[in-house]
């Protein structure tokens, strides 16, 4: 059941915390019991680790519901670093474009890893997603893969007629750290180009913010849902080891003059540390006059909706894809400029 509230409110509703999911508890408890020790590992081990992590996780699921789909697949070549994956579900009609951006803490998961949500999303959406392949730190610490996804939505604009995509109507969006990347670069892009690039930014459960920056949520979330403070202190230092916590280029919560930014949707989970960073941020966005969305799952924990565990794993995985797609669909219906007729407060709770 979807509730509409208004935005202003939403942080004192928010604090009637609903329990856990009793499924979600279930997986997750099963998770942590075949967990091993991480004190041991020396950081190249754990980079491993947390690599194969996304991948077991993936080829853990016998099934997942809706796949396989119509959806069709290409592989192509950004740039001699950088390749993508395409999905276009079947139509011949000119798409919009979702360029997106993976989660994994900057160091984990890829374009294979989440595959089963990009073929969900393209299919509900019905719009072609270019999942992009960018650089991994610590190998390659900010700015590359932030420069990755840069290079990749100017590739989109000048290549997407070639794929049947329509760049006119193109969207920016990722999750979890790659929700990050997707902020950072439209914040870039947005205050830099008088053209307006983008229709739509989509950020699932995003770090907008350094993990000493305090939010409650990290204290309330610390342990046992998923995605953990220590985990979130070593991802961190993994991507952006010298660079200031206040720089808005890695902490996007921080920027002082929010640009013209299109619509955007926010979403977070109750039970997950980056909870509070992402309220925060869609309150940001809100109050500079930018048409924000914010789609909480008062029962849920970190990037449930896409991570590859967990993808289409419970009905708020369908609700909340339900709702992604159709905001989409909505934003991207037609040539809009930025926040043109569209409200500036609305907020979703998933149920």
């Amino acid at each position: 059941m979807l509730e509409n509230i208004d935005v202003m409110n939403q942080r004192i509703t928010m604090r009637k915390r609903k329990p856990i999911d009793a499924a979600l508890r279930h997986l997750l408890d099963e998770q942590a019991a075949n967990s091993g020790d991480l004190a041991p590992m020396t950081n190249e081990e754990r980079v491993q680790m947390v690599r194969s992590m996304f991948v077991r996780s993936l080829e853990s699921r016998a099934s997942i519901p809706g796949l396989p789909n119509a959806v069709e697949t290409r592989d192509v070549e950004i740039a001699p670093h950088l390749a993508a994956r395409l999905y276009r579900p079947p139509s011949t009609a000119l798409l919009p474009v979702l360029v997106y951006l993976h989660g994994g803490g900057w160091v984990g998961g890829s374009v294979a890893t989440h595959d089963p949500f990009c073929r969900l999303l393209s299919q509900a959406a019905e719009i072609i997603v270019v999942s992009i392949e960018y650089r991994l730190a610590p190998e390659y610490p900010y700015p590359a893969a932030l420069e990755d996804t840069l290079t990749a939505i100017h590739w989109a604009v000048k290549s997407a007629a070639e794929w049947g995509g329509d760049s006119a109507r193109l969207a920016l969006g990722g999750d979890s750290a790659g929700a990050n990347l997707a902020a950072v670069a439209a914040n870039q892009l947005c205050a830099t180009t008088k053209v307006h690039l983008l229709c739509a930014l989509l950020l699932l459960y995003p770090v907008t913010d350094h993990p000493n920056a305090n939010h409650p949520s990290y204290t309330e979330n610390a342990t046992g849902y998923g995605l953990e403070v220590n985990t979130m202190h070593w991802f961190w230092k993994q991507y952006a080891p010298d660079v200031s916590p206040d720089d808005p280029n890695v902490s996007p919560l921080r920027l002082q003059t929010v640009p013209t930014l299109p619509p955007t949707l926010v979403a977070t989970a109750e039970y997950d540390v980056l909870r509070d960073e992402g309220i925060a941020y869609a309150q940001k966005l809100a109050m500079s006059g930018i048409a924000v969305t914010h789609l909480h799952a008062p029962d849920m924990n970190h990037n449930f909706v896409a991570f590859p565990g967990t993808v289409g794993c419970f009905p708020q995985c369908n609700t909340t894809l339900t709702v992604i797609a159709h905001w989409l669909q909505s934003v991207l219906r037609s040539e809009l400029l930025p926040n043109e007729g569209l409200t500036h407060k609305t907020s979703i709770f998933v149920r």
